[in-house]
């Protein structure tokens, strides 16, 4: 059995992870860069950004180990920091508006 066959689920999970956070930035970018909350906006994308480039990180150790607790680590650090971004995302305008920004 090769490498890029085993633990089929949990890497194409991350993939789509990572997609998700493509869509998440574009959505903040076209949601939320507006006025009233553009300062909340640009430190959300640039967040998002920062951890865009440590999924893709999580992807690349994920791709090539071969070790299953390695990949459930990583699946559950990547699912972790997704939730976060995503109710960071759904909960702009009230962080903005409760932190005065």
């Amino acid at each position: 059995m090769t490498n890029s066959r085993r633990f089929k689920f949990p890497k194409t999970v991350l993939f789509g992870i990572t997609a998700l956070y493509i869509v998440l930035m574009l959505a903040t970018y076209f949601l939320y860069y507006k006025e009233p909350v553009i300062v909340c906006a640009q430190r959300m994308l640039l967040a998002q950004s920062v951890a865009l480039v440590f999924q893709i990180i999580l992807n690349y150790i994920n791709y090539h180990s071969k070790n299953k607790i390695v990949i459930l680590a990583s699946l559950f650090i990547s699912t972790m920091l997704a939730l976060g971004a995503l109710s960071a995302f759904f909960n702009l305008g009230l962080m903005c508006e409760l932190y005065g920004y």
